[in-house]
């Protein structure tokens, strides 16, 4: 299995493959509506691999000279290959050559390896945004999984050399 290679702009035709993801990779995945959205007013992106394979996707945000990371997803049978680090280095290359300054995100602070990796790439930790995320959690007593909320971590990456 091939690596990451480029990027290749969403279209309409890549929603049922990504829907597919977003439902394996999440508890809480986005809606198809929301993916519509995203199509309508960001930038969005499937992570390629040399065969011409998608392994992920972002979408982005753009507002101004600044652009907000909404969704970041390898693919779950993909993750751990180093895939989204040069896919977000490309995307990051081409907000750059179009005069974006910042970059933002929010990051669930359980989810570790993404913070790890974001931290490497040069983002930092701006603050929390309390009860942000919808949160499922093992209920010993009960038995059963319930419904809490979890913390966002507020992360920013500046392109500004």
């Amino acid at each position: 299995m091939s690596g990451f290679s480029y990027l290749q702009v969403l279209q309409d035709a890549d929603l049922p493959w990504v829907m597919s993801v977003e439902q394996r990779a999440y508890d809480f995945p986005w809606t198809l509506k929301g993916f519509e959205n995203s199509m309508n007013q960001g930038l969005n992106y499937l992570f390629k691999d040399e065969d011409h394979k998608s392994l992920g996707y972002c979408c982005v945000l753009p507002v101004l000279d600044e652009a907000t990371l909404l969704n970041v997803c390898v693919a779950p049978e993909h993750q751990g290959r180093r895939i989204a680090r040069p896919a977000l280095e490309q995307i990051f290359a081409k907000l750059k050559e179009n005069a974006f300054q910042i970059v933002f995100l929010e990051v669930r602070a359980s989810n570790e390896p993404a913070i790890k990796l974001y931290q490497s790439i040069g983002f930092s930790e701006d603050g929390v945004r309390k009860g942000y995320y919808r949160a499922q959690v093992w209920d010993e007593q009960a038995m059963e999984l319930v419904e809490e909320r979890e913390d966002a971590i507020l992360m920013s990456y500046s392109l500004v050399d």
